[in-house]
């Protein structure tokens, strides 16, 4: 009998060790299957996720983020321990201990599979999870688990367990585009992951699972709940005491009501990503993690952005506009017809710094979604009187003097085609004897086209192209009106030669390119070159600041900017276009109103009426907690007292003078022979025009 059982007893054992030399044979055969398919090892060595871009600020601050996959990545080191304690509770707290697969939690995943009939529960460690993430499909089936399950123990055998958590927590997704746990952080709670909480942590942690049900602005509730289980799990496995249980379980959820979103000054930022996409490419832009640092100072930013809101808001409401960004809005059609025009009010904003080139603030319009043309750079209009300086820059740098005279009297030019040309003041008034300072100061149009007949078309247009206009300017005297179409970015930043005493830089927006391990790509220089003189510069800037003192932007003064300033402002016959170009000593600001397909803005939509207040609501935010300075005055410039009526020495008798600056050698020598109490002869003027010659033939005006 016992030899009985003992043949039964070889015999079970022997058949055991059949099945189980059988059941290895299999699972190598079809671990070697499932092989053939699956990543190398030598692929898990090289895993890198797509890393999103950021563009920083000139104070460092991130503005912007080009991404396919919204991921920031973090090392291990800087993500919170609760954090990482609560993903272990809910997802895998047997992490540390496994290879890979965890066997308890897949015989519960299995048995409840089976009874299903299909693949049901998870029972995925971390490990799997990441393997799934970044091989695999999310589909159910029982190969694609199995092939999940290989992977994992390779993964286990490549990487130390620190190496598998901190890939996870850049891998997984948490819901509403946001990979990995920095990204989510800023999505829902709008901070750094650094900076998390622990009610926070544990709301993040139970996101992986189910992002859209457990979303905690989809369901509120269900996230809270879900919340509450990982706090709860995390007391079950002691990483909470039951006073830090209780106390974060009371927490509300404290989610931002919207998004985070860095999308800061998108006109400004499409020109960062056409440039980085076309030098980089697009994979480098969207997956590369690059990080891009401008010249953008997004609080200036923000304040332009906002005064020419609220001021074209306004100018809408003034002229009663039968279409309005507003009103257009909210019947559903505020929509372009196409991506270039709009039907309501436009403008434009540009500030710099003279002395580097930086371009600080940049608008293109009103609204990015429903126009991306870019009114600051893209489009091409008449700058009016604002194009005037250039005329008395050639001027000046031409022997003249602000106190040389100028008759303001009714002119006819012989144009090209033998007709007869007549400009016309703004008010359709002649002055008669006007400084050089008056006639820029109140944008007198007559003494303007004098001086271009006097100096030759060739001749202004050559330093307008010095200074930085680099739009084609149409050689005859209708320049004196500002009839060749410009962009307010380059007319901005020619104004900059005047405030950086001479000195032309370059605009530009990028300053410095590095790859996501910190290596420099690019490094942006400062091209610098002296186009104008000191003295020039400063004599140009000091009749500029009449501009401010009596002439056509004196509001200014009434709306609340009170520092030293100099600029210019433009409108056109039509008022189609409104222009205030200005400048202090550190910044330097364009401004552009008027509509896309060029209509009249209003009646006396002139640029002090327009553009004038945006100017200065935006050079009151950039010259905020700095103290006010005036130009400074380089050697070579001599200061004289002199009548205003004459432009001579004052003597004791004028009645009205005033400090003007000169050029050494061209400051006048002799004294008022008007208000000494004898006879009084009137003053020479200087009166260019000859009404019987035909101007020269590049003087010729083409009508």
């Amino acid at each position: 009998m016992k030899a009985h059982w003992k043949r039964i007893a070889q015999f079970a054992v022997a058949a055991l060790v059949v099945m189980l030399c059988g059941s290895i044979g299999m699972g190598i055969g079809v671990a070697n299957w499932l092989r053939k398919d699956l990543p190398s090892p030598a692929n898990l060595q090289t895993i890198a996720p797509p890393v999103k871009t950021l563009v920083y600020d000139r104070n460092d601050k991130l503005v912007h983020e080009f991404f396919k996959e919204n991921r920031s990545l973090v090392p291990l080191r800087e993500i919170p321990k609760p954090l990482v304690q609560a993903i272990l509770a809910i997802e895998d707290r047997r992490f540390y201990t496994h290879w890979g697969i965890d066997p308890i939690r897949l015989v519960r995943a299995l048995i409840t599979d089976i009874i299903a009939r299909r693949p049901e529960q998870g029972g995925s460690t971390i490990t799997q999870q990441l393997a799934r993430n970044l091989f695999l499909t999310h589909e159910k089936t029982f190969t694609r688990k199995l092939k999940e399950m290989v992977l994992a123990i390779r993964i286990e055998q490549t990487y130390t367990k620190d190496e598998i958590l901190q890939m996870y927590f850049n891998q997984i997704y948490f819901g509403e585009g946001a990979y990995g746990v920095d990204a989510a952080a800023k999505v829902f709670f709008g901070k750094r992951v650094q900076e998390l909480q622990l009610s926070e942590c544990a709301l993040l942690a139970g996101l992986p699972r189910n992002p859209r049900d457990y979303s905690p602005r989809r369901d509120p509730d269900r996230a809270l709940r879900r919340r509450n289980l990982v706090l709860s799990q995390m007391l079950a496995t002691r990483f909470l005491t039951r006073a830090q249980y209780e106390a974060a379980s009371e927490e509300p959820l404290g989610v931002t009501k919207t998004r985070y979103n860095a999308q800061e000054a998108p006109y400004f930022m499409e020109m960062v990503r056409q440039y980085i996409d076309e030098r980089y490419g697009s994979n480098q832009l969207y997956e590369g993690g690059l990080r891009i640092d401008t010249t953008i100072d997004i609080d200036l930013q923000h304040a332009a952005e906002e005064a020419l809101e609220s001021r074209l808001t306004a100018l809408e409401q003034r002229n009663l506009y039968k279409k309005t960004r507003a009103s257009l809005a909210k019947a559903g059609g505020g929509s372009a017809r196409d991506r270039n025009q709009t039907e309501y009010l436009q403008g434009a904003v540009v500030s710099l710094e003279p002395g580097t080139g930086q371009i600080l603030a940049l608008i293109g319009g009103r609204d990015f979604n429903d126009s991306n043309f870019n009114r600051a750079v893209q489009a091409a209009r008449q700058p009016g009187s604002a194009f005037k300086p250039f005329i008395y820059t050639a001027a000046i740098d031409n022997g003249f003097s602000p106190t040389d005279i100028i008759l303001d009297t009714p002119i006819s030019f012989r144009a090209g085609n033998g007709e007869d040309w007549s400009p016309q003041n703004y008010d359709k008034k002649f002055r008669g004897p006007v400084t050089l300072r008056n006639a820029l100061a109140h944008s007198v149009n007559i003494p303007a086209a004098k001086l271009l007949q006097k100096l030759g078309t060739s001749v202004v247009t050559s330093y307008a192209k010095r200074m930085g206009i680099k739009s084609r300017l149409t050689p005859d005297l209708s320049l004196a009106l500002g009839t060749s179409e410009v962009n307010l970015l380059e007319l901005t930043s020619s104004y900059s030669v005047f405030a950086d005493q001479g000195v032309r830089v370059n605009p530009y927006y990028i300053v410095r390119v590095a790859d996501k391990n910190g290596k420099v790509l690019e490094q942006s220089r400062t091209s610098a070159e002296e186009v104008l003189s000191p003295e020039t510069a400063l004599t140009m800037t000091s009749m500029m600041k009449s501009v401010f003192e009596t002439g056509t932007a004196a509001p200014a003064r009434a709306l609340g900017f009170t520092a030293p300033a100099a600029g210019k402002t433009g409108t056109t016959d039509d008022y189609t276009d409104a222009w205030f170009v200005g400048f202090v000593p550190g910044t330097v600001t364009g401004v552009w109103v008027g509509f896309d397909r060029k209509q009249k803005i209003g009646p006396r939509m002139t640029g002090a009426a327009a553009a004038l207040p945006i100017w200065v609501d935006v050079m009151i935010a950039a010259t905020s907690g700095h103290p006010a300075q005036d130009f400074p005055v380089p050697s070579g410039v001599e200061s004289r007292l002199i009548c205003t009526e004459t432009g001579l020495l004052a003597n004791p008798g004028c009645p009205s003078t005033e400090i003007e600056l000169f050029r050494e050698g061209s400051e006048p020598t002799g004294y008022c022979n008007v208000h000494t109490g004898t006879a009084k002869p009137a003053p020479e003027a200087r009166d260019f025009h000859e009404t019987d010659t035909e101007a020269p033939p590049e003087e010729r005006l083409r009508l």
